[in-house]
């Protein structure tokens, strides 16, 4: 559920060095920028998403940035659980600490409702002509879920600006619990003391995260930028409302909270080259790997293709493929007799290939620019119980210049 609410973090070094490019090109007073993006999953997960953002400019050296999301997540999820097994015990944000409520008798998948305010802060301050520096700050919360963070990031152009170089930290402090206000034992039975298992505090989870890139204007019509980014997590980061079944012949008979390791170190390398067609269409192609020590690698290739058209409209598909390994501890169940001390059925853990295909379309209206987008996203997974997803995305968005 988590990585669907995709929660507003700390802003990244990569969105921040963004942000900084857009100091020195603003040249109205301020600019803002509202969407609504829908997500829909078939018979699975709905999110509705408002996002709003401003960028003030405060004299001639610095740029406030401003954002604001409210989400909206309503629908089932898998639990884990085998699809043969009895009644789901655990809570959701919905349950009011009752349960989970069964799909139409199906025990492995949930219901589930909850929704999601977060807030971002963020300043560029223009040292010199070729350096800049970011600060931003963060608050998101959830019923179950509170995230703050703070990031720094450093900008600096060679003497012609034909090539910046980034640097950024960042830090996260998230707190995760149940609605009921507690985590589970991770590998706790959940049937243990009469179905009362064993319950802790809050989990409490810290991220350290730093960034170095360059991005170089090769020629008039074409950029390529290259990232690199290390990311380390500590503390609670398995899933409190994940379970796992252990069966024998395809009968469950006991099911555990699911466990997982209390640090991640997660690192990728992220390229991107941009270039303008003889007939001013552009085509943007990126390229992410992926890998942690929990065993996931991964492959994203994202390609897009603006076509202009007259009066300032425009025709954008896209294509993205992403491919992932499994987790080192994901199983589909546990064996009779196995508990390992780290086990997830998390289907997001599985090894999994997805395809997202879409188009966008932008033009001018009432001074600003509406963009509206629609995408068909199809994943399927090795093992995990349900071994297909399927999504359509639609968002509507408004950005419009003020002096």
């Amino acid at each position: 559920m988590k990585s669907i609410r995709s929660k507003l973090a700390i802003a990244t070094c990569t969105l921040l060095s963004q942000g900084a490019q857009q100091a020195g090109a603003v040249e109205s007073s301020w600019t803002a920028d509202t969407s609504y993006l829908l997500y829909s999953e078939t018979d699975r997960v709905t999110v509705n998403k408002l996002f709003t953002s401003a960028n003030v400019t405060l004299g001639d050296n610095h740029l406030l940035q401003l954002e604001a999301v409210y989400d909206t997540i309503t629908g089932a999820t898998p639990t884990g659980a085998v699809k043969s097994g009895g009644p789901v015990t655990v809570t959701t944000p919905s349950s009011g600490g009752k349960g989970y409520r069964a799909v139409s008798g199906n025990p492995a998948l949930a219901k589930f409702d909850d929704t999601r305010l977060g807030l971002n802060l963020g300043l560029v301050q223009s040292l010199r002509r070729t350096l800049r520096i970011n600060y931003g700050a963060s608050v998101s919360v959830e019923r179950d879920y509170e995230a703050y963070g703070g990031s720094l990031a450093l900008e600096r152009d060679n003497e012609d600006r034909s090539v910046t170089f980034t640097a950024g930290v960042a830090g996260s402090y998230d707190t995760i619990f149940q609605s009921s206000g507690g985590t589970p034992k991770p590998m706790g039975s959940v049937e243990e003391n009469g179905g009362n298992p064993e319950f802790f505090g809050p989990g409490k989870k810290r991220g350290f995260e730093g960034m170095l890139g360059v991005s170089r204007i090769i020629n008039r019509r074409t950029v390529a930028r290259l990232n690199y980014s290390l990311k380390r997590l500590e503390g609670y980061l398995t899933d409190p409302y994940k379970v796992i079944s252990m069966v024998r012949e395809g009968i469950e008979l006991r099911r555990f909270y699911e466990s997982r390791p209390d640090s991640r170190q997660r690192q990728a390398l992220y390229g991107e080259l941009v270039h303008r067609l003889e007939n001013r269409d552009t085509i943007r192609l990126a390229y992410r790997y992926y890998w942690d020590d929990w065993g996931i690698f991964s492959h994203t290739i994202d390609y897009r293709h603006r076509r202009n058209l007259l009066g300032g409209r425009y025709l954008e598909p896209r294509l993205r493929l992403y491919t992932q390994s499994s987790a080192d501890f994901f199983y589909p169940s546990l064996p009779f007799g196995v508990e390992p001390e780290y086990a997830s059925a998390d289907y997001r853990l599985d090894q999994m290939n997805s395809a997202t295909l879409g188009l966008k379309y932008g033009q001018p209206a009432l001074g600003g620019t509406l963009r509206l987008r629609l995408e068909y996203l199809y994943q399927t997974f090795a093992e995990a119980e349900y071994d297909t997803n399927q999504a359509l995305i639609f968002q509507a968005s408004f950005k419009k210049e003020f002096d």
